[in-house]
C-alpha cells in the first residue's frame, strides 16, 4: 500500500478527533488528504507526535490520532514504552512502516525486526512502499499552525 492511499484510508474516518501527524512527508500528505484547523501537524522534531499525542489525550477529553512514520517512532522508543505505561483510551497510533527515512532520501531503518504493535497499547501498523512522496510542503507556518490548532481544540491551558 502506498503512504497517501493508508493516510487516506485513516483520514476518510476522522470527524471530530484530533490528529497529530510526524514531521516529514506525512504531515505534507495528512494537509494534503485532509487540512482541518484540528490537524496538529509536527513539523521540524521527528519523533514528537507521539508525546504531544500523550499530552493532549491525557489533559482532555478529546479522541486523538497520532499518524507517524517507523523512523521518528525509532528515534522516541521511549515515549512509545510510556504510551504503553499510561494507556490513554482516547488515544490511537497508527505507524506508517516503510523501514526507511524516505523524506531524506531513503536510508533504511531497523523497523524489519521490531514488532511495534506489541509495544503499545491501540498502536496500528500499517505496511506501506517505500517512495519519496510529491506533496507540497505545507503553507502555513509553525505559529500559524499552533495558533489555528489551539483556537480549534481550546488547550490554551496546555
Amino acid at each position: 500500500m502506498r503512504r497517501i492511499e493508508a493516510i487516506k484510508k485513516i483520514m476518510d474516518k476522522v470527524t471530530d478527533e484530533i490528529v497529530i501527524s510526524s514531521t516529514g512527508m506525512i504531515s505534507r500528505e495528512v494537509y494534503l488528504v485532509k487540512d482541518r484547523a484540528r490537524n496538529f501537524y509536527m513539523l521540524g522534531s521527528m519523533g514528537s507526535a507521539l508525546a504531544i499525542g500523550l499530552g493532549v489525550a491525557l489533559n482532555s477529553e478529546y479522541k486523538v490520532i497520532v499518524i507517524s512514520g517507523d523512523a521518528a517512532v525509532l528515534m522516541s522508543l521511549g515515549t512509545v514504552i510510556l504510551h504503553k505505561k499510561l494507556n490513554p483510551p482516547n488515544l490511537k497510533h497508527y505507524i506508517l512502516d516503510n523501514n526507511c527515512h524516505s523524506s531524506t532520501g531513503g536510508q533504511s531503518t531497523c523497523s524489519d525486526v521490531i514488532d511495534f504493535s506489541k509495544l503499545a497499547p491501540n498502536t496500528v501498523v500499517i505496511k506501506v512502499s517505500k517512495e519519496k512522496g510529491t506533496a507540497p510542503r505545507i503553507p502555513l507556518s509553525p505559529k500559524q499552525i499552533k495558533r489555528r490548532f489551539m483556537n480549534a481544540v481550546r488547550l490554551n491551558s496546555l
